[in-house]
């Protein structure tokens, strides 16, 4: 049995949508949050994202990153993590220290 659990909070500020994740997520409980977040960035039509992972153990390949990217390159946007995550999990998306790097990355601050 999998004992693995995420949690996530969600904050829009000033036109970007950040997403803090918190837990252990793996292949099984990363479609508790893909489903929510797809809908709120497609129907919100969110062109900027930023995934907050810095309480966030990843422990195997993950869909969810690709797919909210996918869904932002669809809007014209930019997405970004944060959060001094150093696993190996996270790859060719842009990566950045804090929320407010991010801020300033997307020149909104």
């Amino acid at each position: 049995m999998n004992n693995n659990s995420i949690d996530y909070n969600i904050e829009f500020t000033k036109g970007v949508l950040f997403v803090r994740l918190y837990g252990i997520i793996d292949n099984k409980n990363e479609k508790n949050i893909e489903n929510d977040l797809y809908e709120i960035i497609k129907d919100g039509a969110i062109k900027y994202l930023v995934i907050n992972v810095e309480n966030l153990e990843i422990t195997e390949d993950i869909n969810l990153f690709t797919i909210c990217e996918e869904i932002i390159n669809k809007n014209n946007g930019k997405m970004l993590i944060c959060g001094n995550y150093n696993g190996n999990y996270i790859n060719k998306i842009d990566c950045v220290d804090d929320e407010l790097s991010a801020l300033k990355e997307f020149s909104l601050c």
